[in-house]
């Protein structure tokens, strides 16, 4: 509990006195509680003989150890507790405040209600059957011990986490060791919701705490509809609670109750994708322990709902293509700023919502970013499984190959088969110049401009070649760093880049005319970007570094080296506008000669997205159809025929360097494979007719 204006009691007593645990704790047999509150010992050791008595079912895991050396312990409860599934992942973590002793007394009832009932209760089976549920008895052990909020070095936990208000660093550097281990482990977990419970109030409390200003006002976070939903699934089965005189349907938000900075639970949702509320139990810190029943029957309908609602919304699993191994990767709703992520184990998502309309966009690194729509409807989540890949692969013709006039083809490429295809030609490909910049110079050329909260500039280290690359302006939190120039089209302009920032918080993005075309984060060694077609006109070129409210990782910053920036003469033709899902095939028929002939293949993705064009490797050649004789190549054979053939009998090379789109075996007129003076009767017959 947060120290709430309309809290009795607010020197907060020491917590009663714990007596002995009930006669079947440790063996978690029985649901006739004692009327006694638990020892920390007691505590472990009903945490290790849920594992014990439940091994297909319990998996214990250390946190981490206290200021004092205490171990803080999670239990998992799940049907297949050692394999990692597509299911949603809950927290519930109890006890920060070691004054505030209920929500340990519930978690440990909670165990015993879900491994007891399991395969006998039939809503008790399907939530551990399609949960992964994690619980911390108590986070704050050595305050729990004592008897007092803090814990051993006086630190109030619910204060220590990070906040991009007053410690916007996301890192343990600095953090209390029980906020240290719980920040940790919740890293290596993929928490879709979660809950942190005290006592001293009667409420479930929703983010935000906090807010830039510091004012204790309604402060509403991206998923307030849903706050609002999970917390009164929590409330309305609580009687005292839903009824509570002070708050409407016994919820409310954080910072309109009062401004909060540093605590977990807007961190946990700002960070780490998790939607977390703060549960208060109880008006009074320490109940008398006779009462601690009538609590757990207050609750126990509301804990089963609350975790109930990780199952709604939408979820998938996220996979690359090829290989279908699963994804790390960025999953948000367009329109709301806060990210949710894959499990990487598994690929699996499970972004929490009400029923609606949303478009889901999925990003990671290396692959081509997608936006679905999505329809949400009330009871269990939609499903949308989807597949992640580069660019389709043009597999031929893809350079140096000969095809002939007026006669099919077939363009085939390599691609997500979840992807439709826009297929093009041209016959012209080497028309184009190409201005590069290896950023060389000490300061930029005048076709830049640069600014934000400070200008890029030169460095000499890292270069992808060359002595220099162009690096993001030095900026702070929530400030960003850009560099401009304008290109005329038609032109693709490609560069190399290496970033090194907090992933999924600060971005080096690229744009062309506002919009974006490339986002990157966390660690990226220098990678080729390379745009698509920008159209004929003046456009504007915009290189970002751009930084979150909170966290510094790496350097910090962003890096470009080796821009290139060809303009396209080049005139490019639709052979498909949009081919078949998943088809990586379209017939074509060269209609005209060239030796600067290519395709290109893009993908387009769910009705919403184009991603990035692939060309052939090389220019190949399209020529006229074979007619023997034809000599000059111009579809027919005639009298023109004559001095070409009698240069290609005489001289081989010079007939090559003459006529560079015919083949010399349209004079072997006597398929022998040799073009000589056995030929030339043939020729003749052909020529004059028999």
């Amino acid at each position: 509990m947060n120290t709430r204006a309309s809290v009795a009691d607010p020197a907060r007593p020491r917590r009663v006195a714990r007596g002995c645990v009930f006669a079947a704790a440790l063996g978690f047999g029985s649901s006739a509680f004692a009327q006694s509150y638990y020892t920390y010992p007691q505590v472990e050791a009903a945490v290790a003989a849920a594992e014990a008595n439940y091994p297909a079912l319990c998996r214990r895991q250390l946190v981490g150890t206290t200021v004092q050396g205490r171990n803080i312990w999670a239990l998992c409860i799940s049907d297949n507790v050692q394999i990692e599934e597509d299911e949603p992942e809950v927290a519930l973590i109890s006890t920060m405040h070691g004054n505030e002793p209920v929500g340990t007394e519930m978690m440990l009832r909670l165990i015993t209600h879900l491994t007891s009932n399991y395969g006998v209760n039939q809503r008790v089976t399907d939530l551990v059957n399609n949960v992964e549920l994690w619980i911390v008895p108590v986070m704050n052990p050595d305050g729990f011990v004592a008897g007092t909020r803090q814990n051993a070095n006086g630190v109030d936990l619910n204060r220590n986490f990070p906040d991009p208000y007053t410690s916007p660093n996301n890192t343990i550097a600095g953090r209390q060791a029980e906020t240290a281990a719980i920040m940790t482990w919740r890293w290596t977990r993929s928490f879709v919701l979660s809950a942190n419970f005290h006592t001293g109030a009667l409420v479930v409390n929703y983010p935000y705490d906090a807010n830039p200003n510091g004012q204790s006002v309604y402060t509403p976070c991206p998923d307030d509809d849903l706050f609002i939903y999970v917390s009164e699934r929590y409330s309305q089965y609580n009687p005292p609670m839903w009824s509570s005189p002070t708050f409407f349907h016994g919820i409310t938000n954080g910072a309109a109750w009062y401004h909060v900075n540093g605590g977990m639970q807007d961190w946990a949702y700002r960070y780490t994708g998790s939607n977390e509320v703060t549960i208060e139990l109880s008006n009074t810190f320490a109940p008398p322990a006779a009462q601690l029943e009538q609590y757990w029957n207050e609750n126990r309908d509301s804990l089963m709902s609350y975790v109930e609602t990780s199952l709604i919304g939408a979820r998938g699993v996220v996979t690359a293509f090829p290989g279908g191994a699963p994804l790390a990767a960025t999953v948000s709703v367009v329109g709301r700023a806060v990210n949710g992520y894959t499990d990487p184990d598994v690929g699996d998502y499970h972004r929490m919502l009400m029923p609606g309309n949303y478009t889901l966009r999925f990003e990671s690194l290396g692959r081509e970013t997608r936006q679905v729509p999505v329809v949400v409807s009330a009871g269990p989540a939609t499903r949308f499984d989807l597949m992640l890949s580069g660019p389709p692969t043009v597999l031929s013709p893809n350079g140096g190959e000969t095809l002939s006039i007026g006669v099919p083809t077939t363009i085939t490429w390599s691609g997500n088969p979840e992807a439709r295809f826009h297929v093009q030609y041209t016959l012209d490909a080497d028309s184009q110049s190409i201005s590069s910049d290896g950023f060389e110079s000490p300061t930029f050329d005048p076709v830049y401009s640069t600014g934000g909260a400070a200008g890029w500039f030169m460095v000499n280290i890292p270069v992808h070649s060359g002595t220099r690359s162009a690096r993001a302006g030095i900026i702070s939190h929530g400030q960003q760093s850009w560099l401009k120039r304008t290109v005329s089209g038609p032109a693709t302009v490609s560069f190399w880049y290496r970033v090194s920032s907090e992933a999924n918080k600060d971005y080096f993005r690229f744009y062309v005319d506002g919009v974006e075309q490339l986002a990157a984060s966390g660690t990226v060694a220098f990678t080729l970007f390379t745009s698509g077609l920008i159209p004929a006109g003046a456009h504007e070129l915009k290189w970002e570094y751009s930084k979150d409210g909170a966290n510094s990782v790496g350097a910090d910053t962003c890096w470009i080296d080796d821009l290139a920036i060809a303009l396209d003469g080049a005139t490019w033709f639709d052979v498909t506008p949009l081919t078949g899902v998943g088809d990586t095939s379209t017939a074509w028929t060269p209609p005209a000669a060239s030796t600067q002939a290519k395709v290109r293949v893009r993908a387009f993705y769910d009705g919403t997205l184009y991603g990035n064009w692939d060309l052939s490797n090389a220019n190949f050649s399209v020529v006229p159809g074979v007619i023997a004789g034809d000599l000059n190549c111009d579809g027919v054979l005639n009298v023109d025929d004559a001095p070409p053939f009698v240069l290609a009998l005489v001289d081989p090379a010079a007939y090559a360097a003459q006529y560079p789109l015919c083949q010399l075996n349209r004079g072997d007129m006597d398929d022998n494979s040799t073009v000589d003076g056995d030929d030339i009767q043939p020729f003749v017959s052909a020529l004059v007719g028999p």
